[in-house]
């Protein structure tokens, strides 16, 4: 491909300075032919190693930094130069040796484009300056440090100018004093060269070779003092310089400055800087501006800022330093600002030691933080990284290490992890989850990683999202670093976490200030203040005059710490899911029941948490619901009880949704619990578990009319599924004095009277008999009000009566009678007509009396002969009701009733029962209007039976039409 755009352009191959030439190309096309060329190296590069040797390869790297030359010309857009220079770097990443000789005579066109308009281009030609310093010998270097540092401490300067001088100043510094040999490494190199003096003057024996011997050293001493000197005091005015930006300038260019201290402190200890003949450390003289600085509303300044005390420290000896360098990181305990948080914690693992990135990655890659290159720990990006590592150990103090390691050790176990500040809490997670993520390896993290797994497990728990998913990230690093023992007590923990039977071990200590629930959770105070801290809920307990109500708030908070827990440990969990294999493998029995439910939680986010695991854990999720249904059957059931709404409301939704397309073998047994805990949800004090309540109670009917329908289910388990729902349904549905509770049953019950077919037949005498009482039961109660009011307002007691009968043989109740007559047969007579006969003696209601009269006349003549064995019992119930009933409907409803079974009579039966009916006509004028009744009713029903008892009925008839008893 490069050899393709080199023949279309030759002049691409020209080797002189580009700046101010044309492009050959435009930006845009510029812009993706240098992205696409990039991955072709970088392909090239990774799978044969063996190219970065071979003549070949490194000609065509040669011109391909021609052609990138060529791109930085003077009117290329900011994003081609942006994209240039960077791959500049990324080439000299990989080949540093040959980018630096390459650049090397390129150093007055690199140092041009250090005042460019874009800042990435800025920082990028800087870290190619520092590669390419590395090429120059030492006194060139320095005098371009010199220069650099002309540019930026003079004054009136363009910013542009200034920033690119400061970033150039810290990479070529850096180089420089990487190159510097240290005291000791002097001191080898001289003692050497005198040996080397020495064996040779040996063989003369004589005083003249001593003498010869201790100039020879001398001279070599001085002259190594004299270059040391040389260096030392360009370093110290250097540093100086810096020191003075930091003190005088704003805080983005004192960030700059500050940076560009880290990375010569990266490359080896910064000494002292020698004032009035003494001398003071940089952070000491620094450290009243840094804290200034650091409590600035410059986020990116502050960022900057607290990485490069990190850097400055990596070599640091001196405790006295660490100290001031540690109080100023941990002075943003209580910032807010989540990406100051990282950049502190970045700064700490610096500190700490073990970061698996060297000076060189830092300074001679397009390297920007330890969280923005990548996570170094899980091995998420595979740079290579071995080039710039170094075989020699630093030389630092590691006594003075472990004292730093341990003062951050007791600032974040003692002080911010279980601080009653929330913000400190955050600090401290963002802090330990650094170290374990960027010093995992390190021998100490390794023996602190039981306290850090109690840390992150404890922080689980708490209300700010950010530090909840921390902590469950940091437990996801802990699993990847322990041993085979500490990842199953990670797993049992995180198990226990999620089923809610693990306690916390530690407790944070209650503070005025402490905040115990986020603002607006609760609601306001009596006076309209907030709710949200300790103090806050104490004032308004008193102010109710209930100072025992701070102790319900603390339990409602635990509550709530303890599903921030359970969605935490979730994020954590679904890292370490497909991991921990086996391992979970004795817990899943307890875990997919909670795991169901927790799917449904009314907090969105514990959703969210839940489903990454259920997602991570089961690879087909019907088969394992289906092989955990009784299980997840038994924990929803019992959670619909629950004390907490949320856990009700979330065992009712999920349930709604685990029922649907059920066979009876699976949810027979759970069918009659299934309806309880919907009508309990139902009746639910909490709207949003009414609302489940009714979803759970929809699913649950449409479950119940398939299993009981005969066309769709099979006859036996229709039948089951009958007996276990509809006995339930008359006894605790039709009858509970929950009004959405009876009109759902009387629903359900009577698309089972449609469906059940046969099925419905043991069922029906308790059917029928619900039904009826019902029709009273159900009744709007404002239709008796009016009816005992009807005589005051002028309204006829008989046309309202008919009127509520009416409205009753269109209610639900009514229709399922009709569909129960249609089942009827001879051996369901034997219960039915029984409990009939009782009811038409014992009913309540001018609707369930009425309501039984019809039923009864319907009945018979479905039956017809049928109803001869049980006439005699009907007579004798129907007979005196129709004698004492006062209401005129019901009273010519019974006889209507009478009149039927007295058809299908036997003839002593009907000999009697006229006989006794005529008898009345001698009673009281109620009785002889019921006579009437009677006799009209048999005039018109059962007019054959009547033909056979004229001169029994006839002079009753005559009377009674002298005496005017009309009808």
């Amino acid at each position: 491909m490069l050899d393709y755009i080199l023949k279309q352009q030759p002049k691409l191959l020209d080797s002189y300075e580009m700046r101010e030439q044309k492009l050959l190309f435009p930006s845009k096309m510029y812009v993706a032919m240098i992205k696409f060329l990039l991955k072709c190296f970088e392909s090239e590069l990774v799978q044969n190693s063996s190219l970065g040797r071979s003549s070949e390869f490194l000609s065509s790297v040669e011109r391909m930094c021609l052609l990138l030359e060529h791109a930085m010309a003077f009117e290329g857009s900011v994003e081609l130069h942006s994209t240039t220079s960077k791959a500049l770097v990324t080439i000299g990443s990989y080949l540093p040796e040959m980018v630096s000789s390459h650049f090397a005579s390129r150093i007055s066109w690199l140092k041009h484009l250090l005042s460019h308009v874009d800042m990435d281009t800025r920082e990028s030609v800087a870290r190619l300056l520092g590669i390419a310093s590395s090429s120059l010998p030492v006194t060139a270097s320095s005098d371009l440090i010199r220069e650099l540092v002309s540019l930026f401490s003079g004054t009136n300067k363009r910013f542009e100018v200034q920033h690119g001088a400061l970033c150039a100043t810290g990479f070529v510094t850096a180089d420089c004093v990487s190159r510097s040999p240290s005291c000791e490494v002097l001191t080898r190199k001289i003692i050497c060269m005198v040996s080397e003096v020495a064996v040779a003057c040996i063989p003369c024996k004589s005083g003249f070779s001593v003498v010869i011997l201790r100039f020879r050293a001398k001279s070599l001493f001085e002259v190594f003092r004299l270059e040391s000197l040389i260096q030392e005091e360009l370093l110290q005015n250097t540093l100086k310089c810096l020191v003075d930006v930091v003190n005088s300038e704003s805080a983005t260019l004192a960030s700059i400055s500050m940076q560009a201290l880290g990375h010569i402190g990266l490359s080896g200890s910064l000494p002292s800087l020698v004032c009035d003949s003494s001398s003071v450390s940089i952070l000491e003289l620094l450290n009243e501006k840094l804290s200034k600085l650091l409590s600035g509303d410059d986020n990116k300044a502050v960022q900057k800022i607290v990485i490069s005390i990190g850097h400055m420290c990596v070599k640091e000896t001196s405790a006295s330093n660490m100290k001031i360098a540690l109080d100023l990181i941990f002075s943003l305990c209580r910032s807010k600002v989540e990406d100051i948080l990282f950049a502190a914690g970045e700064a700490l693992s610096f500190i700490w030691g073990g970061v698996p990135v060297t000076a060189d990655v830092i300074l001679k890659t397009n390297y920007t933080s330890l969280s923005m290159t990548s996570n170094f720990l899980m091995g998420d990006m595979k740079l290579s990284l071995s080039k710039y590592s170094s075989d020699e150990k630093n030389v630092v103090s590691e006594d003075c290490h472990m004292v730093v390691r341990d003062t951050i050790s007791k600032k974040l176990f003692d002080a911010l992890l279980y601080s009653s500040r929330k913000e400190e809490r955050c600090a401290g997670t963002v802090w330990l989850l650094s170290l374990t993520m960027y010093c995992g390896d390190h021998p100490t993290i390794q023996q602190m990683l039981p306290e850090i797994q109690e840390a992150f497990s404890f922080l689980l728990g708490e209300q700010n999202e950010l530090t909840q998913e921390l902590a469950s990230q940091g437990m996801s690093i802990v699993y990847d670093l322990g041993d085979t023992s500490m990842k199953k007590n990670l797993v049992d923990a995180l198990v226990t976490t999620l089923t809610g039977s693990g306690k916390r071990k530690r407790a944070i200590k209650l503070v005025e200030d402490s905040e115990v629930f986020q603002e607006g959770t609760i609601g306001e105070s009596l006076s309209g203040g907030k709710l949200s801290t300790y103090k806050e809920l104490c004032n308004l307990a008193n102010e109710m005059g209930q100072p025992d109500l701070i102790y319900k708030f603390m339990d409602l908070a635990n509550y709530q710490a303890s599903l921030n827990s359970k969605r935490g440990a979730a994020f954590g969990f679904s890292k370490i899911a497909k991991q921990a294999g086996d391992a979970l493998q004795p817990h899943l029995r307890l875990l997919i029941p909670r795991l169901v439910r927790y799917q449904y939680d009314p907090d969105k986010n514990v959703q969210d948490a839940m489903a990454h695991i259920w997602k991570s854990l089961v690879a087909d999720p019907k088969r394992t619901i289906d092989e955990n249904l009784d299980y997840i059957f038994d924990d929803l059931l019992v959670q619909c009880g629950s004390r907490l709404w949320r856990s009700r409301e979330a065992a009712c939704l999920a349930l709604a949704d685990i029922i649907q397309g059920r066979k009876f073998d699976q949810v027979g047994k759970h069918l009659k619990k299934i309806w309880l805990v919907a009508f309990r949800a139902m009746d639910d004090i909490k709207e949003t578990v009414r609302t489940a309540g009714d979803k759970l109670c929809r699913a649950i009917t449409s479950l119940t009319i398939r299993l009981c329908d005969v066309s769709l289910t099979e006859a036996p388990d229709a039948s089951q599924s009958m007996d276990i729902v509809l006995p339930f349904l008359l006894a605790e549905g039709i009858l509970s004095k929950v009004d959405s509770i009876r009109k759902a049953s009387i629903g359900v019950v009577m698309k089972l009277a449609k469906g059940a077919g046969i099925a419905l037949r043991p069922h029906l005498s308790d059917l029928v008999c619900c039904m009826l009482e019902s029709l009273s039961s159900l009744e709007d109660q404002g239709l008796n009000y009016v009816e005992l009011h009807a005589a005051n307002v002028g309204i006829q007691t008989e046309k309202l009566e008919n009127l509520r009968l009416s409205i009753a043989k269109g209610s639900p109740m009514w229709e399922t009678l009709d569909l129960c007559i249609n089942v009827v047969d001879g051996k369901s007579l034997e219960l039915l007509v029984p409990r009939l006969a009782n009811l038409v003696r014992s009913g309540v209601g001018l609707n369930t009396r009425v309501g039984v009269a019809t039923f009864i006349n319907l009945l018979v003549q479905k039956v017809v002969v049928g109803i001869r064995p049980y006439s005699n019992m009907l007579l004798r119930s129907l007979f005196p009701v129709v004698k004492e009933e006062k209401s005129t409907a019901a009273k010519r409803a019974f006889a209507g009733a009478l009149a039927i079974v007295l058809k299908h009579s036997t003839p002593s039966q009907a000999q009697k029962l006229i006989e006794d009916t005529a008898a009345l006509h001698t009673g009281d004028r109620n009785a002889q209007i019921s006579c009437v009744y009677l006799l009209k009713s048999y005039s018109s029903i059962a007019s054959d039976v009547l033909s056979g008892y004229n001169t029994v009925i006839i002079p009753v008839i005559f009377t009674s039409r002298c005496g005017y008893i009309f009808i």
